[in-house]
């Protein structure tokens, strides 16, 4: 399997539950069917990008009792988008920071345990923003500190 098809069933499974329309207990059973599709994923640096993408999907609705907030679904939205974007590395590297920025805007409109959730979308962005940074530049060496 591909990761655009890979994504594209994980987009469906964003938008019925952004959208309430699916009910948990089939929830947890699409989230079962996507992680048995990522092994399936060629070539691996695109298996590891869906694995990334998965786990954060499942940490975010691991939060969705209390029910998921307006907040919340959107900044998931956004972090769905960016994840599947594609293009040139300047491309994904622009929407990557667009997303982070959007969802941190988004953070900073709730408070509490639910700013935290928020904010941690975007940790698998910022991974992807470090993943480009490190193909991008063959002198790129990581972090100050790192070597």
């Amino acid at each position: 399997m591909d990761y655009a098809a890979y994504d594209e069933e994980e987009q469906r499974l964003v938008e019925a539950v952004t959208a309430k329309e699916i009910p948990e207990e089939r929830l947890w059973t699409e989230v079962e069917r996507l992680r048995s599709l990522v092994p399936t994923i060629e070539p691996a640096a695109d298996r590891e990008r869906a694995e990334r993408s998965l786990a954060s999907l499942e940490y975010a609705l691991n939060y969705q009792v209390p029910p998921m907030s307006d907040e919340l679904a959107a900044a998931i939205r956004i972090q769905s988008r960016a994840m599947a974007g594609n293009g040139a590395p300047a491309e994904r590297f622009e929407l990557l920071e667009a997303a982070i920025a959007e969802i941190g805007q988004i953070a900073s409109t709730v408070s509490g345990a639910e700013a935290t959730r928020i904010r941690n979308l975007s940790e698998p962005l910022a991974m992807d923003l470090e993943a480009i940074r490190v193909t991008s530049d063959p002198d790129h060496r990581g972090t100050p500190g790192s070597a």
